[in-house]
């Protein structure tokens, strides 16, 4: 029987086993442990080391031989001294011995005995039997995925700064969708349901009748004072006199009755120009006047209104040589815009009385207004300068476009 086999059975039970006259073997707590390599746990175990320095006798290995060999104590002293001294002599020739399931023994010159503990039954009693334990490692990625993100102090902006940031983005998207609308609506690319008059188009439509029924009956008044020769105080007094007889005129009156105010707006080209009145009609009217006659002014009222519905209607309908029904190509300063013909025809003549050789362009399809031009050209660079010049003069909107 081996001195090994002797030995691990002590090493179980104490901390501290000498061989006598080599060296002493010696354990040391060891807890359980991870190994990464293996990927393994292990149990808690002991670990062995050798002391060159413990050499002597102890009389614990002798007490084990006699025990189990039931030998007397001197043949067991002898029996270690022999196996120690094979031990020692092995040493010598090789300069390797070993002690099986314990561990190898090397000489190495000047340093002594180098002990590699090689057992593998676990030394201590309490985790007898237990087995190293197969673990896989635990992912990072998995335990920070329960972790909140976290934003970095570059990144962080305030509510103030995101709020800023989209009202920009919002106001330059309003304004891209206005141009746009403005510029399809100008070239007339729009449907007649999505468009709508423009400021300055109602600008002009509001301006153009009021300044329209101001000067006409002007106009007409100047007419009167041109083509006759009675001066202008019997003219204006003879006025009154013709509103306030009471005696009705005589059928082949020559004074024609006076046309009023909103028809003559209306109709400013077809309006009849008052002829002057007499030197015979200023004498009978101031006879007339002065002579009281009783009779009511409402036949005189009425005789009036019989002879205004029978005057013939004023033609309110464009010229046809003055409206442009189909596409030119050429290029047209736009003056202002109107949702019905008769306004168009209205503005139409103002910009004639201004000078200007205006035409009406019919709505084309897809549109529902009429335009009024102030100038065509055949090429655009002239049509945009005739508008600047326009613009500049007249302080009014002036936009060119080709039809």
């Amino acid at each position: 029987m081996h001195l090994a086999d002797h030995i691990r059975p002590l090493l179980r039970e104490h901390d501290c086993v000498i061989i006598p006259e080599f060296g002493g073997l010696v354990t040391e707590m060891s807890p359980a442990r991870a190994q990464p390599g293996r990927q393994v746990l292990s149990p808690p175990t002991k670990l062995v080391a050798f002391n060159q320095a413990l050499t002597r006798n102890d009389g614990l290995l002798v007490d084990a031989l006699t025990q189990q060999l039931g030998l007397a104590p001197a043949q067991a002293r002898e029996a270690v001294r022999t196996a120690v001294a094979s031990l020692q002599q092995e040493l010598a020739e090789t300069s390797r011995t070993e002690l099986p399931g314990i561990g190898i023994f090397r000489r190495a010159e000047g340093r002594g005995l180098a002990f590699e503990y090689t057992g593998t039954d676990n030394l201590l009693p309490s985790a007898f039997g237990l087995p190293e334990l197969a673990v896989r490692p635990v992912r990072a990625s998995v335990a920070r995925g329960s972790q909140p993100l976290l934003r970095s102090a570059a990144t962080r902006r305030s509510r103030w700064a995101r709020l800023a940031s989209a009202g920009v983005i919002t106001l330059a998207a309003s304004l891209l969708l206005l141009v746009n609308y403005q510029f399809a609506s100008t070239a007339g690319y729009l449907p007649a349901e999505w468009r709508m008059q423009l400021p300055w188009l109602v600008w002009a439509q509001n301006h153009s009748a009021p300044a329209t029924s101001a000067t006409e009956p002007q106009q007409a008044t100047l007419g009167q004072h041109d083509f006759t020769s009675a001066p202008p105080a019997a003219s204006a007094e003879a006025t009154p006199l013709a509103a306030s007889a009471a005696v009705p005129a005589p059928e082949n009156s020559t004074q024609p009755d006076a046309v009023p105010a909103d028809e003559a707006a209306g109709n400013p080209e077809t309006t009849p120009v008052a002829a002057a009145p007499t030197e015979k009609a200023l004498v009978a009217a101031r006879a007339g006047a002065k002579a009281k006659i009783s009779k009511p002014a409402l036949s005189a009222s009425k005789a009036a209104g019989e002879r205004w519905a029978a005057r013939p209607a004023a033609s309110t309908i464009a010229d046809a040589s003055t409206t442009i029904k189909t596409r030119t190509g050429r290029y047209y300063v736009i003056a202002g815009a109107y949702s019905t013909l008769s306004r168009a025809e209205l503005g139409r003549k103002e910009l004639v009385r201004a000078g200007h050789a205006a035409h009406i362009i019919l709505p084309p399809y897809g549109s529902r207004f009429f335009r009024v031009t102030a100038a065509d050209y055949p090429d655009l660079a002239s049509a945009q300068r005739e508008a600047q010049r326009l613009r500049v003069s007249t302080h009014s909107d002036y936009n060119t476009l080709k039809f």
